[in-house]
C-alpha cells in the first residue's frame, strides 16, 4: 500500500549510490535488521523505530532512487531492478546474520530479495518478516493498473488508503514531485509474477494489523507455503500502518522472534 512522507535531506555517511541507510551502526553487531520500505516511502520511515530495536541489532533500510536524499535519481520500474541493487551491497554485509523486514510493498521485495540471495549465493536472512500484504504467489490485481492511471485517480487512491498526510495529497507542487516514485512502486507489484516454487529453508513471520481491509487471513497464512523452514502469522491492534500508529508491540515481538532464533542455534550465517 501506497505512502508518502515529507522527510528531511538525510544525514548520513553513504555514497550517493548505495541503498543502504544506517539508523544504529554496531562494532560488533549480533544481527543486522534491514527494513524495507512501503511504497512511495523512503528509509526515514524507520528512523523513528531504531530505540525499539533489540539490543546488539544492527538498524539498517533500504532507500530507493528518486526518493529523499536519492531524489534526482532514475526510479526503479521492475522487481528484478531493487533486487540487483539491492543484492550487490547486502551479500557483503551477510557475514552478520540478517533479519529481513518489510512492510507492504516492502514485504514483497524482502521475500524477492532473500529468494534470490538463495538462488544466487546460497545464502538466506536468518529471519524473513513480512508485514501487511497478502503472500505474492496469491496477488490477485484489480481491474486498475495505478501505474498508468491519471494523477486524479492515483492521487483519490492514496487518500483512501491512508498514510498519507492530507496536506501533502494537497499541495500540487509536492506530489509532482513524488508522483513518479509513486507510480515506479506500483508498476513494480503490478509487472511483478511470483511463483510459489522454489521456496527458502529459512524461520518466516506474517504479520498485518487486525483492521486492515488489505489483508485476508488466508492471505497472510498463504506465506508458509513459501519457506519450508518454520512459519508463523502474527496479527496486531490496529489498521494498515499499525506500526506506525505504535511501533512498540512489533518491536517487543521482533526482539522475541530473534531471541527464538538464538535458542535452537538458528542465529547463524545462513
Amino acid at each position: 500500500m501506497a505512502s508518502l512522507e515529507a522527510a528531511p535531506v538525510l544525514n548520513v555517511n553513504a555514497k550517493r549510490t548505495s541503498c543502504i541507510r544506517a539508523w544504529r551502526r554496531l562494532d560488533r553487531p549480533r544481527v543486522r535488521i534491514v527494513c524495507f520500505p512501503w511504497c512511495g516511502a523512503g528509509a526515514s520511515v524507520y528512523r523513528r523505530m531504531v530505540d525499539g530495536f533489540p539490543v546488539g541489532a544492527e538498524a539498517l533500510a533500504i532507500q530507493w532512487p528518486a526518493r529523499e536524499d536519492r531524489f534526482s535519481e532514475t526510479p526503479l520500474r521492475r522487481m528484478d531492478l531493487l533486487v540487483d541493487h539491492v543484492l550487490r551491497e547486502l551479500v557483503p554485509m551477510s557475514d552478520v546474520p540478517l533479519v529481513l523486514f518489510g512492510h507492504s510493498m516492502g514485504a514483497v521485495v524482502a521475500h524477492a530479495v532473500a529468494r534470490s540471495m538463495s538462488q544466487r549465493f546460497g545464502r538466506e536472512p536468518a529471519l524473513l518478516v513480512v508485514s501487511g500484504h497478502g503472500a505474492p504467489h496469491r496477488m490477485q490485481l484489480d481491474r486498475t493498473l495505478w501505474h498508468n492511471a491519471n494523477d486524479e485517480d492515483l492521487l483519490r487512491n492514496l487518500g483512501a488508503l491512508g498514510g498519507t498526510p492530507g496536506a501533502l495529497l494537497a499541495d500540487p507542487t509536492m506530489m509532482r514531485m513524488l508522483l513518479p516514485a509513486v507510480r515506479a512502486d506500483y508498476e513494480v507489484l503490478e509487472t511483478y509474477q511470483c511463483k510459489e516454487q522454489p521456496v527458502l529453508s529459512c524461520p518466516l513471520v506474517a504479520c498485518a494489523g487486525n483492521q486492515d481491509d488489505a489483508v485476508t487471513a488466508s492471505g497472510l497464512q498463504a506465506w508458509s507455503a513459501l519457506t519450508c523452514g518454520p512459519s508463523r502469522t502474527h496479527w496486531f491492534a490496529g489498521g494498515h500502518f499499525y506500526l506506525r500508529d505504535d511501533a512498540q508491540p512489533l518491536m517487543h515481538h521482533l526482539a522475541h522472534w530473534i531471541n527464538e532464533l538464538a535458542a535452537p542455534g538458528l542465529l547463524a550465517t545462513r
